[in-house]
């Protein structure tokens, strides 16, 4: 049982219930989710170099909420991380969007999502540009996801930061003293209030929330850990094929391990409410789940080098994560692309 098929099942019976609640951004998700691995996205011809195999194969959508494809996505961005790395202690800091605001964000995501990653990067710059003994400016990466493990609707971001900065009227590395960043509850205040503005400033119509939000903020060693963490939720949609339990025609039974007891459990819904509960975690067109900040942004390279040649971090040479090759099932030898046959044209709507 796979999600591809599911979805193809239960399509009609969910265009019924939820279509016209459902953004173009949904619908294009879900005819890629649908048509991944068919002949919808063109056909390859591939021939091995050893004997004489021929083979076709189909292409796969490269959607990001798909969950069939993007495993090379997935190993770029974790390369890129993974050079970045720096011989200091990090921590992974969490701020969670309370329950009052969870319909707001679902209903204005375009707006909101932008504001909550960059909200939670300003708080931490903020405390750390103010901080006595550190006065430096952060390096973070952060990530957003917008679902739980039941698959509900729960915005937060992650953010992962290195112990230390760069101080800029001095251009000097700053090491965090101790194995402690920032309080936790301090943050969360922060962050409430800058967010509060944050909608405020864009015309939204706030509900009640909470005095008192959640923010985290947690030791993760060298990092590399948290790294692959994060990247699991990147580009492989929000379900794994494995976790998807029984489909009696009717119902969709997935399973799921709860954050609590840390045992796995099940959960059932009708098939369309199912593929609801999937859709309502595609992000807005242009929206990117990941976004680097500092010393780790992009545009911060020269910076970035001359931290790692402080604190003798080998730099190593660039490479291109490589694709996985195509195998030959005769002889195991690697298979090469001859050909492509291009999608069928689209029928055009009378």
């Amino acid at each position: 049982m796979d999600l591809s098929s599911i979805c193809t099942r239960y399509r009609a019976r969910f265009s019924a219930a939820h279509g016209k609640s459902t953004s173009q951004a949904q619908w294009s998700a879900l005819n890629a989710l649908t048509g991944c691995h068919t002949e919808q996205y063109g056909t390859l011809h591939l021939a091995c170099r050893d004997c004489a195999g021929r083979q076709c194969r189909y292409r796969s959508c490269g959607h990001r909420f798909c969950n069939q494809c993007q495993q090379h996505s997935t190993q770029q961005w974790l390369d890129r991380q993974t050079r970045k790395r720096l011989p200091v202690e990090y921590f992974l800091v969490t701020f969670t969007l309370p329950y009052e605001l969870r319909a707001l964000a679902k209903a204005h995501s375009t707006v909101v999502l932008p504001r909550l990653m960059q909200c939670a990067a300003d708080t931490l710059r903020g405390f750390a540009r103010n901080e006595q003994g550190l006065a430096a400016d952060l390096g973070m990466c952060a990530v957003l996801h917008t679902t739980t493990r039941r698959l509900d609707y729960h915005p937060q971001v992650h953010l992962l930061v290195p112990g230390g900065g760069v101080n800029v009227g001095r251009t000097e590395w700053r090491k965090l003293k101790g194995n402690y960043l920032f309080n936790a509850r301090a943050l969360g205040i922060a962050f409430r209030g800058a967010f509060l503005r944050a909608l405020a400033d864009a015309g939204l119509s706030i509900p009640k929330t909470p005095e008192r939000w959640i923010a985290q903020c947690e030791k993760v060693g060298q990092g590399l850990q948290a790294l692959q963490y994060l990247s699991r939720y990147l580009y492989r949609g929000v379900i794994s094929n494995r976790n998807l339990i029984h489909d009696d025609g009717q119902h969709i039974t997935f399973r799921y391990c709860d954050s609590q007891t840390n045992t796995w459990k099940e959960r059932t819904l009708p098939g369309e409410d199912f593929m609801a509960l999937l859709l309502q975690h595609v992000l807005p067109k242009g929206l990117r789940r990941t976004r680097d900040y500092g010393f780790l942004h992009g545009n911060a390279k020269r910076i970035l080098k001359i931290v790692q040649w402080v604190l003798r971090v080998p730099l190593s040479d660039r490479f291109t994560t490589q694709r996985a090759q195509f195998c030959c099932p005769r002889c195991k030898g690697r298979m090469l692309v001859v050909r492509m046959t291009p999608p069928p044209p689209r029928l055009l709507s009378g």
